[in-house]
């Protein structure tokens, strides 16, 4: 069955909220990027789930997205990463942990430093699928953050 076959529900959308705070974006400036990684190492394997991205932008405000443990879409909601991590921590007794790692220099990101984001692209189906975000930039390759098959992607992002 394809995408445009399936029957939506409300968990497929962004909410309003979430909409104001994408259309937000507009003109903010990326000052860093941190992934923030669900990590299981049980059994001596290691697996890694990007759960969290954190964008801090120049004006000092910060968006946070996640695939989020109780929906299939992106959610931009306030996280205490570390208040997170310690809880993860406490529950799963060190087994599971939350790991943060500054992207900000990696290849995808390091262009994007100091350019404005200009008006971006989210798909719709009458309304705003919460699949994916694209940031494009003045200046700079377009990003897309979706959904991958566990937990957050990000990659370049060309228009079909």
């Amino acid at each position: 069955m394809s995408r445009m076959e399936e029957e939506f529900t409300e968990a497929d959308f962004f909410t309003a909220d979430e909409m104001y705070k994408i259309a937000s974006l507009v003109n903010e400036t990326i000052a860093s990027v941190e992934y923030h990684y669900w990590v299981n190492n049980s059994h001596g394997q290691r697996f890694e789930v990007l759960d969290w991205i954190t964008i801090h932008f120049q004006s000092g405000a910060n968006i946070w997205l996640t695939a989020g443990e109780n929906s299939d879409g992106i959610r931009l909601l306030e996280a205490d990463i570390p208040a997170l991590g310690k809880k993860l921590h406490e529950e799963f007794k060190g087994i599971v942990v939350l790991e943060s790692k500054d992207v900000t220099s990696h290849k995808l990101w390091k262009e994007t430093i100091g350019k404005p984001i200009t008006p971006s692209l989210i798909h719709h189906e009458n309304k705003a699928l919460n699949d994916s975000i694209a940031l494009k930039f003045e200046g700079a390759d377009d990003l897309e953050i979706f959904l991958g098959i566990e937990g957050l992607e990000v990659d370049y992002y060309e228009e079909d």
